[in-house]
This record gives structure tokens, C-alpha cells and sequence, in this order.
């Protein structure tokens, strides 16, 4: 609520009459000569006694007076503080989710400084594709500490926090992670029973409703239960909507104090018309000054319909005090099928574009198990914290074509049976009789066997040295049926490390340097075979992986009463042995490299003023390629200069209010080096606020992009580009009622 996290009235009550007797007994078993020389005289005194009862906080892992602040991951290899960690680690906690306004995931990302939204295209998924420290992590998404495998939509209705681990991170979690990785970590039983409802309504037609309860059943079961439906319209689009329903049950048994049993199940289907912007102008070198709410799709044909069943099992057992064994397996599917016009051709003449459908009818299925052992224990003067384990996934990915009968009467592209719409006034809405039927069929198989150990030193309360190595066997097939039939295999072997050294100056500060590395073996991009994609070329089964490397140097404090952590880094990510294409050939002797800085600060600054945000400055450049023109050009599809600050007021006991400002710089088009083609640098601006009108029921509001400013998220590589146009102004209230 309005100051942070509470605990249900009835446990803070208790917990002040614990404070209490407990107050009242230490005073009465020590009493001073003066109360006995009172008592003799038969004077009772009553001495007025100021109790300060700790908030308790049912979420996990976040600062109980600074909720934007997060003390640790939830990651089994992060053994120690995030303070300690030599590395870079964003958190997200649940109140910043809650106040920026996010629902999904690809809105949370869009307000990240460092982390850049991708298109969708003809070669690779539409879906949460993001790039991070100016590389491509579409699959470097985690759940729990395990692989999210497929490019579909994710929500928030489940998640507890998001940590985003920057920099290569091959020594936490295999393949790819070049720029980072992302986890999202999801809501499970809590100590203390919470009950939470949360309705919402706005502008453009959005409805959402939510539940979060979790429940001690007995002594030694505990569940929580999160559902979740939403039907909305999108601010400034004509047309477009996003509908959506999910569920979430975790149960947790606990038979002894050492030993812990639980078992989740994940659902989320969504249903939406998908938005492919706007079309560009290519003789003027921007999207075109159009009305912002054109959509030029088909409503007939257009759709966009994901789902995801995940099911998951997990064990631990403390096998004493110093050691303890964590067990996890997960099943699951997501599918993501689509037909998706984007504004392409564009011809100012007759005044025309032409709604190209982009199409995907994919499922993928995954199975992961992970174990490790934690085990801390003393060599002389020097302790360990020891996690060894072992990962084995496999991945299956099904994506069938289809063929289309479509535009019989309609004026189409020659032969291409899409539809011209008016470049400046389309109308959607036209009918499109169509029908399709699988012609073929790819199926892309992965299994993945891997092991490592990490451990961190402790040589002093000063001193400590990190390290991680992990060699993963990374296999991958392809077969494909139709009127193209192929098959190919391939399989790939890489070691990877994490090296850090930290020293604290201070209890409550810390300087770190670091040396990483990860891999990219090739065809590690599923849901592509083209290699400008990261897919499975038929060209890339005998090359070995890239190799990115990063060194980084940086400090992190905790300040004000240690409730605001503040971070900086300096860091560079090099990249070798990129597969590059030459006259129709692949070399891999492809060289890139990032260099940058980030700022962050999360926590309070005074009691009544929370921050959450940061800085990042990047200086991408590709270093060398045998296509000499790439060589000095920056990144596609990256802003070198991201920013976000949340800002948080407490109004009262009662009532808070707080913005969110976030700047990214321009990003130009592209697939391996920049283009001349660009969408421009934006500010955008959010307000959000609430009041708790009586223990328990709040009222707020979030409104989006305040300023209703025209930006766009990503620009389409091609020759005939377009630009994916962000959001409008849009608002919401909410009835936010504890139980």
C-alpha cells in the first residue's frame, strides 16, 4: 500500500503486543534501585514504554522499509548479498512493477536503461524480443533460474520480481546471454497469509481484474494461488487490442524444518490483434508524418493468439548446517501462432501501402531439470561457499508453414495476395475471405547437457574472490518436410567463466572488478533458420561459437540507514568469431565490441521518498568483419543512451504519488551494422499515485506516457522498413483491496 508492504492489520496488532510483553518482561527483570525503593514504600510507577513494530514482508526478498530496494537474488548460484556480487544486477521488485504501470513484460522492458525492444519479422518471432547492452537476448529469458525457451508474450500477474543480470553470464546459464539474461521469479507461498484484489478500468477500454491469496493450510502446507484477467485496446492505435487470462497455483510441503517439497503450475493465454506500426519514408528518412491511430493491418485476416502450460517440481533439503541440496524439473509449451500485417512499399503517388502479412504457427516444447549443492565450509583461514551442479534440458520446436488462397477480388501487390491500403487514411476493415492449410513443416530439437561449480572465497571481511565455470554439451537438429525438405545436426562443446574479485572498503559498500565470457554456438536462435537471425543455417554446422569476453569495474553502496543502494560501472563486452557471410559463404571473423557505463540507484532516500532508476551510455561498434563497409559502424537497433528514474513521494500516512521519466537516444536500422534509416531519441513521462482510504482498500492511478509523445520502439532492418510505434497517453484507475 501507500507506505510500502504491510502485513494484514491483525499480525502488525500482534506483532506490537509481542513488542509489548516482551518490553514489559525485560523491564520487570531488571528493575533499578529506585522502583524498589518505591515498591518498599508501597508506590507502584507505570513507565510509558515506545514500541517500534517491524513491518513484515511478505515479499521475499525486498528492503521492508525500502521496497524498491532488493537485498538478494533469489538465484541458488547468488549465494551472498547483491551487495557482494561481482557483477551487475538489476532488480525489479513488486512495488516498482506495481507502480511503472506494467502489465506485461515487453512494457517493463520498455522503461529499462540498457535494454532495447526488437521487432519481430519475416526470419524471427514477433513476440518479447529484446536486446540488452547492445546484444540480442530474445533467448536469454529465465524463470526461476531455468530457461523460458520460445518467443511468445509473458505477463506480470505471477511474477515477484525481475532480475536482469548484465553483462556475458554463460557461467550462470549456458548459451548465448551475450549482453545478459533475464529471470523473472515468480510469486510462491509466504511466511505470513496475504490476500490481495486488485481492479482496474481506464481509457481505451482496459478491464483487469486480479487475485493474489496465499494460504498456511497447516503446520506444514502452505499455497498461493494468482489469477489474472485483462481486456484492453492500446492508447492512440485505432483497432488494436490486447486480451488476456492466466492462472498460477504454487503449494508448498514442509514435513521437517530441513526439508522442503513444492510444486507450481503456470497458464497464460493471450488473444490480440498485432501492431506493426507505421510505414517509413524512406526519401525523407523517417516514419511517415501520419495520423499516429492508423493501423494498417486487416481485421479479417490479422490475429495473434499465444499460450504457455508450465508445470514444475522442486525439492530442498538442508543436509545440515552447511549444506544443502535445491532439485528442480519443469515441463512445458508455449505456442505463438500469428498472421500480422507490416506497412511495406509504400508509394506516395497513387498514395498506397501494402499490408504485408508476416505469418508463425509455432509450439514449443521443454523439459529441464537442475540440481545443485550448496556447501559452505573452511579451508584455514579462508571460507567457501560452494554451489556444484548439473543442468539437462531438451527443446523442441515446431514451427509449420502454411500456404494462403487470399485476395481474389481485392487490389494486390502483383502476385504477393496482400492488400493495398491508403497510405494516409486505410481502412482495416475490409472484407478478406482466406483460408490456409499446412504445406510443410520445421522441427528444431535441442538437448542440452551441462555442469559447474562456483565458488566464492571469503579471505577476510574485506576481501572476497568469485568464481564460476561451467562447461555445457549443446546439441541441435533440424528436419524439415514440404515442398523444401532438408535436415541437418550439429553439435557443440564450450567452456565459460565468471572471475570477480570484490572489496569492501566499508560494512556497507563494496568495489568489485570482474572477468567474464560466454558462448554463441551457432543456430542457437530457435524460432530462426536464417543466419542474420542467430538461426540454424544449413551454412553455420561446422563453425564453433562466438566467443564474447567482458571486463567490468564497478562499486555499489548501500546509503541513508543502508535503504538506498546506489551502483557504477565501467565495462566492456568483446565479441569474436562472429559467423559473417561473404558471397554466400560464412566466416566466422566477425569482431564487435560495447563499451559503457550505469548508473543505478533503488531504495529510499528519506522515509518518505523512494528512487529506482539509472544511466546507461554505450559505444557499440563493429571492429571487424571482411565486408568492409560494417567495419566502424555502430549496432542496429540500440539506443547508446538509456535512462529511467522512478520517483516516489509518501503523502501523509496514507497517500503517495510519484512519476517515472525515461529518455532513450535514437536507434537506427539495420541487421549486423547500423543503416542510414533511424527513428529518433524520446522522453516520455509517467505519473502514478494512491490513497489508502481506510486500512487495507486503496485507490490509484497510473497514467502512461503523460505527455502523450510520439516514439517509436523499433525499426524494421529491410529495404522497404517500418517502425513499430510505442503507446499513446493512457490511464487507469485501481481498487486495490487487502484481505
Amino acid at each position: 500500500m501507500s507506505k510500502g508492504y504491510k502485513a494484514p492489520r491483525s499480525l502488525r496488532l500482534a506483532g506490537m503486543g509481542m513488542a509489548l510483553m516482551a518490553g514489559t518482561a525485560a523491564h520487570a527483570a531488571e528493575p533499578t534501585a529506585d522502583e524498589l525503593l518505591l515498591a518498599d514504600a508501597g508506590v507502584t510507577t507505570v513507565e510509558q514504554l515506545t514500541v517500534e513494530a517491524a513491518r513484515k514482508n511478505e515479499h521475499p526478498y525486498a528492503d521492508p522499509i525500502a521496497p524498491y530496494k532488493t537485498d538478494r537474488s533469489a538465484s541458488t548460484k547468488l549465494t551472498e548479498d547483491l551487495l557482494d556480487v561481482s557483477k551487475s544486477v538489476t532488480v525489479l521488485s513488486a512495488e516498482v512493477i506495481k507502480d511503472t504501470g506494467a502489465t506485461t513484460f515487453r512494457d517493463l522492458m520498455r522503461v529499462q536503461p540498457g535494454v532495447t525492444l526488437g521487432t519481430g519479422e519475416g526470419g524471427n518471432a514477433f513476440g518479447d524480443r529484446l536486446f540488452i547492452r547492445g546484444f540480442d537476448a530474445r533467448n536469454d529469458v529465465y524463470v526461476d533460474g531455468l530457461r523460458d525457451p520460445g518467443v511468445g508474450a509473458r505477463e506480470t500477474f505471477a511474477v515477484e520480481q525481475v532480475e536482469i543480470m548484465k553483462g556475458p553470464s554463460s557461467a550462470f546459464g549456458g548459451r548465448g546471454t551475450t549482453g545478459g539474461a533475464v529471470s523473472l521469479i515468480t510469486k510462491q507461498p509466504t511466511e505470513v497469509d496475504i490476500g490481495d484484489v486488485e481492479l482496474v478500468v481506464g481509457t481505451d477500454d482496459t478491464r483487469r481484474a486480479t487475485v493474489d491469496v496465499s494460504r498456511h493450510l497447516s503446520d506444514t502446507v502452505a499455497v498461493r494461488f494468482n489469477a489474472m484477467i485483462h481486456k484492453s485496446g492500446i492508447g492512440g492505435r485505432d483497432y488494436v487490442f490486447n486480451d488476456r487470462w492466466g492462472v498460477a497455483f504454487a503449494a508448498e510441503f514442509k514435513p521437517t524444518d530441513t526439508l522442503t517439497f513444492g510444486a507450481d503450475y503456470f497458464h497464460l493465454t493471450t488473444d490480440e490483434l498485432p501492431d506493426w506500426g507505421v510505414p517509413y519514408d524512406l526519401p525523407n528518412n523517417r516514419p511517415f508524418q501520419v495520423r499516429r491511430e492508423n493501423f494498417y493491418g486487416v481485421t479479417a485476416r490479422d490475429f495473434r493468439k499465444t499460450f504457455a502450460d508450465v508445470y514444475t517440481l522442486n525439492a530442498s533439503w538442508e543436509i545440515n548446517g552447511a549444506a544443502t541440496v535445491h532439485t528442480v524439473v519443469r515441463y512445458g509449451q508455449t505456442g505463438n501462432a500469428y498472421t500480422a500485417s507490416a506497412p511495406e512499399r509504400p508509394n506516395v503517388v497513387p498514395g498506397t501501402v501494402s499490408a504485408n502479412a508476416k505469418r508463425r504457427d509455432s509450439v514449443s516444447e521443454y523439459l529441464a531439470h537442475n540440481t545443485d549443492l550448496t556447501w559452505r565450509f573452511d579451508t584455514g583461514a579462508v571460507s567457501h561457499t560452494v554451489v556444484a551442479g548439473y543442468d539437462l534440458s531438451t527443446e523442441n520446436v515446431l514451427n509449420r508453414q502454411r500456404a494462403f488462397t487470399e485476395c481474389a477480388v481485392l487490389p494486390c501487390t502483383g502476385t504477393s495476395a496482400n492488400p493495398l491500403l491508403d497510405l494516409y487514411n486505410p481502412d482495416p476493415t475490409i472484407p478478406w475471405p482466406s483460408s490456409s492449410e499446412v504445406t510443410g513443416r520445421i522441427d528444431i530439437g535441442v538437448k542440452n547437457r551441462a555442469v559447474y561449480v562456483i565458488d566464492t572465497l571469503k579471505f577476510s571481511p574485506q576481501w572476497d574472490v568469485f568464481i564460476g565455470l561451467r562447461y555445457d554439451h549443446y546439441d541441435v537438429s533440424l528436419v524439415q518436410t514440404g515442398a523444401t525438405a532438408a535436415s541437418r545436426e550439429m553439435d557443440n562443446e564450450f567452456i565459460n567463466w565468471h572471475l570477480g574479485v570484490t572489496y569492501k572498503p566499508r560494512e556497507n559498500g563494496s568495489i568489485y572488478l570482474s572477468y567474464a565470457s560466454s558462448s554463441n554456438p551457432p543456430g542457437e536462435q530457435l524460432d530462426s533458420t536464417g543466419l542474420d537471425y542467430g538461426g540454424f543455417d544449413p551454412r553455420v554446422v561446422t563453425l564453433e561459437p562466438a566467443r564474447n569476453t567482458s571486463a567490468e569495474l564497478g562499486t555499489k553502496w548501500n546509503l541513508m540507514d543502508e535503504h538506498l543502494n546506489v551502483t557504477a560501472a565501467v565495462f566492456r563486452t568483446g565479441r569474436e568469431k562472429v559467423p559473417v557471410s561473404v558471397d554466400g559463404v560464412v566466416l566466422t571473423v566477425g569482431e564487435q565490441k560495447v563499451d559503457g557505463i550505469e548508473l543505478t540507484a533503488a531504495g529510499n532516500v528519506t522515509d518518505s521518498w523512494s528512487l529506482f532508476g539509472g544511466l546507461t551510455l554505450l559505444d557499440t561498434e563493429i571492429t571487424g568483419s571482411p565486408v568492409a563497409a560494417q567495419v566502424g559502424k555502430q549496432f542496429p537497433n540500440v539506443s547508446e543512451t538509456s535512462f529511467s528514474l522512478t520517483s516516489r513521494h509518501e503523502i501523509g500516512q496514507r497517500g503517495h504519488l510519484g512519476s517515472t521519466a525515461i529518455y532513450a537516444s535514437e536507434k537506427f536500422g539495420g541487421t549486423i551494422e547500423a543503416l542510414d534509416t533511424r527513428v529518433d531519441g524520446y522522453w516520455r513521462f509517467d505519473l502514478f499515485g494512491g490513497y489508502e482510504i481506510r486500512d487495507g482498500i486503496e485507490i490509484g492511478f497510473n497514467v502512461l506516457n503523460a505527455t502523450d509523445e510520439v516514439y517509436y520502439d523499433a525499426l524494421y532492418r529491410s529495404a522497404t522498413p517500418f517502425t513499430y510505434i510505442a503507446p499513446g497517453r493512457s490511464g487507469s484507475v485501481t481498487l486495490d483491496i487487502d484481505f
